[in-house]
């Protein structure tokens, strides 16, 4: 530790010239260390977090694979205003359609 702060001091003065007795190298190696421990731990939280990710898309996709499968489910769950107004939507698209129809059919008579 004191051989750190040496360093430290005579980094503080001299900037880039330690012409001292004191060696540096050690200060230079834990840094180094300290590095490498700082770029595996992230390269671990990044891993553990890939992991989860895929064991939660892999859960999500067994739990909707089961909704898609069970009508009544599908049927309590999918309820409010939205759907409803969509299914309503879907039923005035029909009988657009069928009205467009009906008009072509008429417009082929005349």
């Amino acid at each position: 530790m004191s051989k750190a702060e040496n360093c430290e001091k005579l980094y503080a003065h001299h900037m880039y010239k330690l012409d001292s007795d004191i060696s540096c190298d050690d200060v230079v190696f834990f840094y180094r260390v300290r590095h490498i421990l700082q770029a595996s731990s992230k390269a671990l939280r990044q891993q553990t977090t890939n992991i989860e990710i895929q064991r939660l898309n892999h859960e999500l996709k067994e739990i909707l694979d089961d909704f898609y499968q069970d009508y009544q489910q599908k049927s309590t769950l999918l309820v409010g205003k939205r759907v409803e107004l969509a299914e309503e939507l879907k039923r005035v698209r029909r009988i657009q359609e069928k009205l467009e129809e009906f008009i072509a059919a008429l417009n082929e008579e005349k």
